[in-house]
């Protein structure tokens, strides 16, 4: 491990944007780095599912995987059951809610997403990293910064604490 850096998160381009020659030639420059220095990728799940796929079944390397978005799933792609789909390769987690201002980023049960099924499915992969949050405090400008953490720490707990 490189500096202590387990994963690192990537986003790939969107789907009106597929992935050519110079983006796999740049990919290739990439995952050979992190299999040199023993550093995973997790490529996020956003408006780029076609995206996702192409990489994940393009480069099957023990340090090429995925990172679950939750309300990015909710957002851009409710109707594909992602982590069925890449949970095998489950390197990371960007747990948030849906809803708020911008419909997105919320601390978890503050928003409309189903959290006992979402636990559950991550269970069901093989995943044993930790439960992390991605929220912004859009929401929450009423609190302080310490009082946010404070939230968004026991709201991480009560996620960890349902994984099977």
């Amino acid at each position: 491990m490189y500096n202590d850096i387990p994963t690192m998160v990537i986003h790939l381009p969107n789907d009106s944007s597929p992935i050519d020659k110079i983006g796999i030639e740049r990919l290739k420059a990439i995952v050979s780095q992190a299999e040199n220095k023993k550093i995973q990728i997790a490529f996020e799940n956003l408006t780029n599912i076609n995206n996702l796929t192409f990489v994940l079944k393009t480069f099957t390397s023990k340090y090429v995987g995925y990172c679950y978005d939750s309300c990015h799933h909710i957002n851009y792609s409710p109707d594909i059951d992602l982590l069925k789909l890449f949970g095998n390769r489950l390197f990371a987690l960007h747990l948030q809610d849906n809803g708020g201002k911008h419909n997105q980023h919320q601390l978890p049960f503050d928003g409309n997403i189903n959290w006992v099924k979402v636990m559950d499915d991550i269970s069901d992969t093989k995943y044993k990293g930790a439960t992390s949050l991605e929220p912004m405090n859009w929401d929450y400008e009423q609190l302080s910064i310490k009082e946010f953490l404070s939230l968004a720490s026991q709201k991480a707990k009560k996620l960890d604490s349902m994984r099977k």
